[in-house]
């Protein structure tokens, strides 16, 4: 028999913990993965990775008008991010 699924929305702060934990262990398994491609495709990877850990940081604190002007005006065309800005090492 299936575990029985919740009945009610666990809340907004349960969600956004639960949400950060799978980025993270996503971010990690990307990261271990890294290890294991052919280093033509390792740059292409690190676009995945920084792709990730933009919507870890999304879901740890909700982006604000401002802070999703500068990630969409950083991104390349193709749809590619080219730099990191400064409150994506505050993660």
């Amino acid at each position: 028999m299936p575990p029985k699924l919740p009945q009610q929305h666990p809340g907004e702060e349960t969600e956004r913990k639960t949400n950060v934990a799978l980025c993270n262990n996503l971010i990690e398994a990307a990261r271990d993965f890294l290890q294991i491609i052919p280093p033509s495709e390792s740059p292409v990877w690190m676009y995945m990775v920084t792709m990730m850990e933009l919507a870890r940081r999304a879901a740890n604190a909700p982006f604000k008008k401002g802070d999703l002007q500068r990630a969409f005006s950083a991104m390349a065309l193709g749809g590619t991010y080219r730099v990191l800005p400064l409150w994506s090492t505050l993660i």
